[in-house]
């Protein structure tokens, strides 16, 4: 009978020692292993963020006649489940004029951090301003603050011109990406600021969900609450009062934020964050002389004859 060679046992009792210590190590000794690295806890936590997800209440639209407003075009979007509630020529071509900040706004948080100091080397007139001064240096939280409450077209210029060293062309093409990850086929922007060019257009849609998009940001749901203030230069020294563009709010109890927009061209637009008794709703008017009073329209609408059901309640 042939005998197995010393130098085969040897590898097979080599293997055995490594596979011992492997298995101590895997369940035996969980601080030195995989245990300790993804501890079962992060497991059970994700399991237990499944078991409480809720599915968003369902809208209920009542039949009734259409809201009363003045805009060529209208929308209004369940923030939660993204459905529209009513709408005229959602998908017709405008002109966003000034709601073009909202995009502005998510670029330049996407593409700086809050507290980067940005150098003013030109300074802007076009349009509503701020009145930044030629090397002043601010933060990008200021410059976005001023853009969101005072629709300053200097901020959205200086916050522009500062991307790659004055590439203001690039930072339009980072907006456009943001639009085309989307899908918003219907929008194109060759500007920060709105300011009216024919190629710079969108959707009455778009907007609602530009708009939708930008509130989950808290940066930008918080600084579209403000009314008025001050943003300051880094050495506190140059102040900018700021008042926002939003005749709404603090006056209409529902109205808790977003975007104006006027020009010649656009006429009157807004983008409004619309709360009903706890639900969210983005109403966007374009091409209309009375925004404000078309919104205020559109809310009496949506308290008339939009409810909301708890699925959890169904049976």
């Amino acid at each position: 009978m042939s005998k197995i060679p010393i130098s085969l046992k040897n590898n097979w009792l080599d293997f055995l020692i490594f596979f011992f210590i492997l298995v101590i190590n895997l369940f035996w000794l969980p601080t030195f292993s995989f245990w300790s690295i993804y501890p079962s806890s992060s497991f059970s936590s994700r399991n237990q963020q499944l078991l409480d997800f809720k599915s968003p209440a369902t809208p209920i639209i009542k039949m009734s006649p259409a809201p009363n407003v003045s805009a060529d075009s209208y929308i209004l979007i369940d923030v939660a489940t993204n459905k529209i509630l009513s709408s005229k020529n959602h998908s017709q071509k405008i002109y966003p004029a000034s709601t073009t900040k909202l995009a502005t706004a998510l670029t330049a948080l996407n593409l700086y951090p809050l507290d980067e100091v940005v150098t003013v080397n030109q300074t802007y007139h076009e349009g509503k301003v701020m009145e930044l001064q030629l090397n002043e240096k601010i933060t990008v939280k200021s410059l976005v603050t001023a853009l969101l409450v005072n629709s300053a077209n200097d901020s959205a210029f200086v916050l522009a011109d500062h991307y790659r060293h004055g590439s203001s062309i690039g930072f339009v093409e980072q907006m456009n990406l943001i639009t085309n990850r989307y899908g918003l086929k219907n929008t194109n922007f060759v500007n920060v600021d709105g300011i009216h060019h024919p190629n710079h257009f969108s959707t009455v849609y778009d907007l609602s969900q530009i708009g939708r998009i930008s509130i989950k940001n808290p940066i930008i749901r918080e600084m579209v609450k403000i009314k008025n203030g001050s943003v300051s230069d880094i050495t506190q020294t140059i102040h900018h009062p700021i008042s926002t563009t939003n005749e709404l709010l603090g006056v209409q109890p529902e109205i808790i934020g977003l975007k104006t927009g006027w020009t010649p061209e656009a006429k009157g637009c807004f983008i409004g964050l619309i709360d009903i008794s706890g639900h969210e709703v983005i109403s966007v008017v374009a091409q209309t002389n009375d925004r404000f009073q078309d919104t205020k329209n559109l809310i009496d609408w949506l308290k008339s004859n939009v409810s909301w059901i708890n699925p959890q309640l169904e049976i």
